[in-house]
């Protein structure tokens, strides 16, 4: 019974979306860290519930036996196995990758299978208050040099770009009371875009309130 058991859990971790780390992870800084993504995340089973329909179950240790079997590189200590609890259910199917990209880059980890694309979509603020588009360059000069209106849509979202960096904001104005803006960049951009991109939208946020949420869906605080 032992070894079917072992043999349907490798075959998940190698299928993923996989959450693996050099250590024995803390839970309560687990558990705080999910909490960025989903404030009302709560223990589940053998792991933790990610709104209604994605559990975290870990940490589960990785014996040499059971990483081989599982194919994962050797050199991780736990890993965590992130699903949709029912798949009929419906929602978001990207969300059990995201939330472990997320624990990944905060927690010291590596996502399995490894996703090799840059994301497009680097920071977001919701929650926010419309400034005018001049200051919101000023405030981004700089991290976003050289920042200029590009174009403007009917439907109210203004678009800057800028000849000096890859990152673009979008000014969507859906009405008066729901401003949003968002950070993205083309594919092929160095490592150090994401970082900027966050640090720019928490100086925007600064200024135009509402709360900074990355690629992933969690929170950015610093």
């Amino acid at each position: 019974m032992g070894m079917l058991r072992d043999f349907f859990l490798a075959r998940r971790l190698r299928k993923g979306p996989t959450l693996l780390l050099p250590y024995a992870p803390d839970p309560v800084t687990v558990l705080e860290t999910v909490r960025l993504h989903d404030p009302g995340a709560r223990p589940y089973g053998r792991g933790l519930k990610i709104g209604e329909n994605v559990e975290l179950r870990g940490p589960i240790e990785l014996t040499p036996e059971l990483a081989a079997r599982a194919g994962l590189p050797a050199g991780w200590g736990a890993a965590f196995l992130a699903r949709s609890i029912d798949g009929e259910a419906g929602g978001d199917f990207a969300r059990p990758k995201l939330v472990v990209r997320g624990l990944a880059e905060r927690l010291g980890g590596r996502e399995h299978p490894e996703c090799r694309e840059s994301p497009e979509d680097l920071a977001e603020i919701i929650g926010a208050r419309i400034i005018p588009v001049d200051e919101v360059i000023a405030l981004l000069a700089d991290d976003v040099p050289g920042l200029a209106v590009a174009a403007v849509t009917q439907s109210g979202t203004t678009l800057l770009t800028s000849a000096e960096s890859p990152i673009e904001v979008f000014v969507n104005e859906w009405d008066a009371d729901d401003v949003t803006y968002e950070l993205s960049a083309d594919a092929g951009y160095d490592r150090d875009v994401p970082a900027t991109a966050r640090r720019a939208a928490l100086a925007l946020a600064a200024r135009a309130g509402g709360v900074v949420r990355d690629h992933n869906g969690f929170l950015v605080t610093d």
